[in-house]
This record gives C-alpha cells, structure tokens and sequence, in this order.
C-alpha cells in the first residue's frame, strides 16, 4: 500500500487494487502515517525521499539500479 501512495494512486484505486473498501484504505493510511510520524500523502512521500534517497545522490548505482555497495 506504501508504494502504491508513493506513486499517487488515489484511495478508490488502491481500495480496488486490493479488495477492500476505501474506508479500510484510510485506516491503513492513518497507521502508515503514525509510524512514519506524517500527517498526509504528501509529507510521507517526503519523508521517504529526504530519508532515503536524497542523501545518497552521489553514490555509484550498480548495473541493476540499485546502489552499489561501498566498502
């Protein structure tokens, strides 16, 4: 469900995506949101990049696409 919010899917498609109505969607969101200790869609895609991906900016990628390992 993460991913799905990190590429914008709107509620309604990924409450079809998965079965389940939108309302569980927003629960699940809402504890999404607590953990990550964001308020919104948008501060969690936020919070994700500034973790995750804009400190490593500079590092190698391998051939696959991933970072390569640094020793």
């Amino acid at each position: 469900m993460t991913q799905m919010v990190l590429q914008s899917v709107a509620t309604k498609d990924i409450a079809a995506t998965l079965h389940v109505s939108a309302y569980t969607v927003q629960d699940h969101l809402k504890s999404i949101f607590d953990k990550a200790g964001v308020r919104s869609s948008r501060e969690l895609i936020s919070r994700v990049y500034f973790d995750q991906y804009a400190q490593r900016l500079n590092e190698p990628h391998a051939p696959s696409g991933f970072y390569a390992s640094t020793p």
